[in-house]
């Protein structure tokens, strides 16, 4: 019963070591939008998604990337499945009962996490009074 249980936790932390790689990936870079349903189809996850893509100017100025998390799998906004770990992003953002946005600081913790649908707006303001982003928009003055 103890291997058992040994080679269970050996098995979770693989796979949330494996998600902090992931995560390193885009840690200090972007931030993340994570849009999670049940269903890749679902109206609320498709209008919540055109809503953030009418905004891609805003989205690539603030460095944000979005991932479709569904049906324990992730996806980007082409709907192509990325290797990234579903099950280890559920446990670490607790999002087991969760439908919904995300937003994942550049720093990798969460900085939103609400149902749909959000205004782009919202985030983008939120995003926008986060000292990281007060430091960007400085140096981005400083390059014109």
């Amino acid at each position: 019963m103890k291997l058992i249980t040994f080679f269970l936790v050996l098995m979770f932390l693989n796979s949330y070591k494996v998600f902090s790689q992931d995560l390193e990936t885009y840690q200090w870079k972007n931030r993340i939008i994570l849009l999670k349903d049940t269903d890749i189809e679902s109206d609320r996850l498709q209008a919540q998604l055109k809503r953030l893509q009418s905004n891609s100017k805003e989205l690539l100025e603030r460095e944000v990337l979005i991932f479709l998390l569904v049906d324990k799998a992730v996806y980007n906004v082409n709907r192509n499945k990325l290797s990234l770990q579903a099950d280890a992003i559920i446990i670490k953002y607790e999002l087991s009962s969760f439908e919904g946005l995300v937003l994942v600081g550049k720093d990798g913790e969460i900085k939103l996490k609400e149902e749909f649908i959000i205004n782009p707006s919202e985030i983008f303001e939120l995003i926008d009074s986060m000292p990281m982003r007060m430091a960007e928009m400085i140096d981005t003055k400083k390059i014109d």
